[in-house]
């Protein structure tokens, strides 16, 4: 029994570190009814959602994955 517990968690640490952590995110300035694209951005760790800008609640900067 160990070594089936054993073959499944090498199996899943196996699938994890295959997967890949780039991401392709896509920008976006908000100025109050303004909305400006800032293109793409290329990231190699983290989430889109980690360059995003706030200011006093406001959001500035709006990532999302592509």
């Amino acid at each position: 029994m160990k070594k089936v517990l054993l073959a499944i968690a090498v199996i899943a640490l196996i699938g994890c570190a295959s997967c890949s952590k780039e991401k392709d995110c896509k920008c976006q300035a908000n100025l109050g009814t303004v909305t400006i694209d800032l293109g793409t951005t290329h990231i190699t760790e983290g989430n889109c959602s980690d360059l995003e800008t706030t200011f006093s609640g406001y959001e500035l900067v709006t990532c999302t994955k592509i």
